[in-house]
């Protein structure tokens, strides 16, 4: 009997990855909570307000909720792959929306955070390119058919 290694099962590397965004997104957040934890009462702007909570739901979808649907897919419900770009794409979204309205609102862009704290290279970047990256890995296609005719190339 051969023993299968598990970084070959695609199940066993979702969920490890997912395990892995989870943990780091989340020391990420308690690391520098001041620029997650926002409270949008605490703006006088009602557009503000409402891109504030669009954001703190785009960064809990990136930070729990991708995880979460690799956790699924991991388990056998394939379906929860496409959920993947919305919990992929809502953050970073929502901070390009955010940085328009800001320029709109005070004339500049606000993003020298990324080379003052380069971690959110990470979480505004790079992760959310790694999910759909993912996403696009998962999908459920029909197996490769090599015709008659190809198999004398």
């Amino acid at each position: 009997m051969v023993r299968q290694k598990n970084l070959t099962k695609i199940d066993y590397v979702a969920s490890l990855m997912g395990a892995m965004m989870l943990v780091c997104f989340w020391l990420i957040v308690a690391t520098l909570p001041d620029f997650f934890f926002i409270n949008p009462v605490g703006v006088n702007s009602e557009i503000r307000r409402a891109e504030l909570v669009l954001s703190t739901i785009g960064w809990l979808l990136l930070s729990t909720g991708a995880p979460l649907c690799l956790f699924l897919y991991s388990a056998g419900i394939h379906k929860a792959r496409k959920f993947l770009p919305i919990t992929a794409l809502w953050w970073p979204i929502s901070l390009a929306i955010s940085q328009v309205t800001v320029y709109i609102l005070d004339g500049a862009f606000y993003l020298d955070y990324l080379l003052n704290y380069p971690i959110f290279i990470f979480t505004d970047i790079i992760l959310p390119i790694f999910v759909m990256m993912l996403w696009h890995d998962l999908r459920d296609e029909k197996p490769l058919v090599v015709h008659e005719d190809a198999r004398d190339l």
